[in-house]
């Protein structure tokens, strides 16, 4: 640990990392829209899944963002997690599309939703790439 890593803010993996955080949140705003005692936005099925990943992905991006700004070196848990991030992202947009043609969802939130878990599954592909040197930081 060592002092605060402004240089980490214009980075390619800085930008992702705020990126992930802002598209994690509006998703967040709209799964959890129709809000009901938490029924709406975790319950059991397609959408609970999604909703739960987002949940837990953006508190970690929170934290790793900080992490990085205060100059931590995590790498290989980094590796990891952007490994986890890219297959359980993939999955939830493809459950996503799954629901929204099974059941013929007209509600924008949902299309919504499913653009932005679509656009944080493509920062977590480009995250991946960064750390695995496949990609310019």
């Amino acid at each position: 640990m060592g002092g605060l890593n402004t240089g980490y803010l214009s980075t390619n993996r800085g930008i992702i990392k705020i990126l992930q955080i802002i598209c994690g949140f509006v998703t967040c705003a709209l799964l959890c829209a129709n809000w009901y005692g938490g029924r709406s936005c975790f319950y059991d099925g397609r959408i609970g899944f999604a909703s739960s990943l987002n949940f837990v992905i953006v508190i970690i991006n929170v934290v790793l963002f900080f992490l990085n700004l205060l100059n931590a070196t995590i790498y290989r848990m980094e590796r990891l997690y952007s490994v986890i991030g890219v297959i359980l992202f993939i999955v939830a947009f493809g459950i996503m599309i799954w629901y929204l043609i099974e059941y013929e969802v007209g509600r924008n939130q949902l299309i919504g939703a499913t653009v932005f878990i679509g656009i944080q599954m493509v920062l977590f592909i480009w995250d991946y790439q960064i750390l695995h040197g496949q990609a310019f930081n």
